[in-house]
């Protein structure tokens, strides 16, 4: 589903009930660790240790980058059913399974789990896409509170993931309890690996510059579309920024299905006959019907998804670009085209301020580096907060 970073938490089911929480040594310290440093005060050499109500305030701001420091690289297990997938109506029970089918482990850090969680949570236009992404939360979300037992502060951890600021395709996941109104809280932010990879800025650039060129010589070399002269005609493009969005879209789009079905992982998953399979099908299938409404259903109506005839490279093309012989990258159902209609929304305020001061290419190129400088496809943004009672 993810590159190898994220299969730690994105290709993961869970149901909390039967949710065991292995927590390692190390993690065992962690609260003596937080306790025991909450009224510690740093003094520069040759210095007296300031201590007392004097120095609260600094004490406040360190707690949460020592929360964040802990949880960076501590390590936890959880280990959890996958049970509820099997309530789902796009997944099929696998042809072989054992007692062990629906159990499976995660290890890692509580902050590499907590941002696995946010991308398990991925939405598209404000649909989820895996129904048991708030469940694996909940998991990550229960081992981390027991991985903070006995420190003397309260916590609450955010994780935000999205491939570009604004993004309707985001994730989100939370640990902790939201803070009082009237709490003094002590906040930290962070980054960690989404386990997808960053987006090619250069190769962004390039199409988003060259795009009207390129679908040009694409219709052109076309003769299976009839009534498509020139890109007004093509269905899904309006606008004449259209074609520059949708390029946009192309390369952003990639790499986000690339990470949650990695080419090789993901063609051995479709080969198989147990529950990798079918959870595979199952988040392709999922993913679809968040994106719009072409025949992707099943593998019965798509044969890249059928054991016989699997092909994770056509999947993958088929969920970015569209079905074969469709429209390709203007395909209005297939991904690249669903971001490159985003694009404009996620950066309006930003796109109008720009059209106010510029034109022509000078316009264009001012929206190319707010879109570039927005990317964050293989970050997650944690924000730690920290209070006394």
């Amino acid at each position: 589903m993810a590159g190898p970073d994220a299969e730690r938490g994105i290709s993961t089911v869970v149901d909390v009930s039967m949710a065991l929480l292995l927590i390692t040594a190390s993690v065992m310290l962690v609260g003596y660790y937080l306790a025991s440093t909450a009224d510690e005060t740093p003094t520069a050499a040759g210095q007296e240790e300031v201590t007392g109500a004097a120095y609260s305030d600094d004490v406040d701001e360190l707690s949460a980058t020592r929360t964040a420091e802990v949880l960076g690289e501590s390590t936890i297990s959880v280990t959890y059913s996958l049970e509820a997938i099997r309530d789902e109506d796009e997944f099929t029970e696998p042809v072989v399974t054992n007692e062990h089918t629906y159990t499976r482990t995660d290890h890692g850090t509580p902050l590499g789990l907590l941002a696995d969680a946010a991308v398990t949570n991925h939405r598209i236009g404000g649909e989820s896409v895996l129904a048991y992404g708030e469940e694996y939360e909940a998991a990550v979300d229960w081992a981390i509170r027991d991985a903070l037992l006995g420190a003397e502060r309260n916590f609450y951890i955010v994780a935000e993931w999205e491939p570009y600021d604004g993004a309707a395709i985001n994730g989100t996941a939370t640990a902790g309890e939201r803070p009082p109104a009237d709490a003094d809280v002590s906040s930290t932010t962070t980054t960690v690996s989404s386990g997808l990879s960053p987006i090619d800025e250069d190769r962004l650039e390039d199409d988003w510059r060259n795009a009207d060129d390129r679908l040009d010589e694409w219709i052109d070399d076309t003769d299976a579309i009839a009534d498509v002269d020139d890109p007004s005609d093509v269905p899904g493009l309006t606008g004449s920024d259209a074609t520059s969005y949708v390029a946009a879209g192309t390369v952003i789009g990639e790499e986000i299905v690339t990470g949650f079905f990695p080419p090789e992982s993901t063609q051995y998953a479709l080969e198989d006959q147990g529950i990798a399979r079918e959870h595979t099908v199952y988040h392709y299938t999922s993913m679809v019907d968040a994106i719009g409404d072409f025949s992707f259903r099943s593998a019965d109506t798509h044969p890249p998804l059928a054991r016989s005839d699997a092909s994770a490279e056509t999947a993958n093309r088929n969920v970015l670009v569209g079905q074969e012989g469709g429209y390709d990258i203007t395909d209005a159902d297939a991904l690249a085209a669903w971001i490159g209609a985003d694009i404009p929304r996620a950066f309006a305020d930003e796109f109008e301020a720009i059209g106010e001061q510029y034109d022509g290419d000078e316009r264009d190129e001012q929206q190319l580096e707010t879109v570039v400088e927005a990317l964050s496809n293989d970050d997650v943004t944690i924000t730690i907060q920290t209070w006394d009672e």
